[in-house]
């Protein structure tokens, strides 16, 4: 009875447009006072201060502060030229651009947003001229700028390990392919779209030297995520030494390599990546007081008892998995959508016998879907306004787009080996 109370109450304040850290907190606050549980409110505050005090989440602010600093100046260019020279041959190149320089990108940044600002500002333009639908331009940037969060560094995963005690490195390795098989999916799109339409046949010549020269433009960009990934893989940093290590190199990179980034700049960068920064760690405190009333009144057990009640195939739990987290992707980011589900799907998963980093790397990959999906989608709004096509235009050709997200998706729940094989070669 409390847990369904706990969803109603959630969702209700949700669609109701109640901030979300107010939401969060109504729901933890309202069943205390309703079902009168004893709790003392004292400790919700304890709580939300203890839940953001692990030294470990200074990788979060870290990280971000290394994405802002590789997503300004002239770095996204550099990526978008190195991915003309490597795909532009081949029909639907332009749109294969998009998705390659998103992927190289997102290995830099770790942030969808970024991703799809950095490489919509210059490829829906580029698109629309070529040919294409302004609206299916602006639809791929927001969909290829979610492989940002999916492959390493990647901060929802940063925070699933955390909150799960899940290996971050296991966690990082196991990205890897499912990024790059929801890559080629939107690659294989953009292929159907070029070549049906005849807006992008391909034949852009591209000699060894050209692509060269672009190879080693983009270089010094391209070993941030060897060395966040080496570095912790290797066991030489922690992931928040990592986070500092890149903090590091990305200021050598862009203001001694590149010059894009001058010292002037920084204050500006610094108050954007606190901002964003104590967004995140203000839902991350509203969370861990939700959390510790789920634990207390023994919500797992509950919705472990009620899933093998349906069934004790571990193919419906994960079908299940797939099914709340796109309706939560529909209403929350992917940061809070990780928090307030792991609690709950961790214990349910390992009853199943469902490995935890493989249960992450699906609830990643389901909330990058749920940020360029309507109403709520990050990625989608921020298409919409570097484009000037209205969020429901963008949506509707976006259709061949949401149909291979989900078939990417639904492989990466049902065959593991797609995410854990990196992951037992390195163990």
């Amino acid at each position: 009875m409390t847990l369904l109370f706990v969803v109603f109450v959630f969702l209700t304040t949700v669609f109701l447009g109640v901030p979300l850290v107010w939401a969060i907190l109504l729901t933890a606050v309202l069943p205390i006072i309703v079902f009168d549980l004893g709790f003392p409110l004292q400790a919700l505050y304890l709580n939300f201060i203890g839940g953001v005090e692990p030294n470990h989440f200074l990788a979060i602010p870290l990280f971000i502060v290394a994405g802002e600093l590789m997503s300004r100046g002239g770095v996204g260019l550099r990526i978008i030229g190195f991915a003309k020279a490597a795909f532009g041959f081949m029909p639907g190149g332009l749109g294969m651009v998009v998705v390659g320089a998103s992927m190289i990108f997102g290995g830099i940044s770790g942030s969808a947003i970024a991703d799809s600002a950095a490489i919509g500002s210059v490829m829906i333009k580029n698109m629309g001229k070529q040919g294409y639908s302004v609206a299916f331009a602006a639809g791929l940037v927001a969909a290829a700028g979610t492989i940002g969060i999916i492959i390493p560094p990647s901060i929802p995963m940063l925070i699933y390990g955390f909150v799960g005690n899940v290996s971050v490195a296991d966690l990082f390795l196991a990205g890897m392919v499912p990024g790059a098989l929801f890559g080629l999916f939107f690659m294989a799109v953009c292929y159907r779209v070029g070549k049906a339409s005849g807006c992008d046949p391909g034949g852009y010549k591209t000699d060894a030297g050209e692509l060269w020269r672009s190879f080693v433009g983009t270089a010094p960009a391209l070993f941030m995520p060897i060395l966040i990934l080496g570095g912790i893989f290797s066991g030489w940093v922690t992931p928040t030494e990592a986070a500092a290590l890149a903090v590091v190199y990305g200021l050598i990179v862009t203001m001694f390599v590149y010059r894009d980034f001058k010292i002037r700049d920084l204050p500006k960068l610094m108050i954007d990546a606190f901002v964003m920064s104590a967004t995140v760690m203000v839902v991350i405190g509203a969370t861990t007081v939700l959390g510790w009333l789920i634990t207390l009144e023994q919500m797992p057990q509950i919705l472990v008892g009620f899933v093998q009640d349906m069934s004790s195939s571990p193919w419906v739990f994960l079908l299940l998995v797939n099914v709340v987290l796109l309706i939560l992707g529909l209403v929350l980011d992917p940061v809070p959508a990780i928090l307030l589900t792991a609690p709950l799907f961790l214990p349910t998963a390992q009853a199943f016998g469902v490995d935890p980093v493989h249960l992450g790397v699906i609830m990643t990959c389901n909330v990058a879907v749920g940020l360029f999906t309507p109403p709520v989608g990050a990625t989608l709004y921020v298409a919409s306004r570097i484009s000037g096509v209205g969020v429901l235009s963008i949506a509707r050709a976006m259709a061949p787009l949401y149909i291979s997200a989900i078939g990417a998706l639904l492989l990466v729940t049902y065959v593991p080996a797609v995410s854990m094989t990196m992951v037992e070669l390195f163990r």
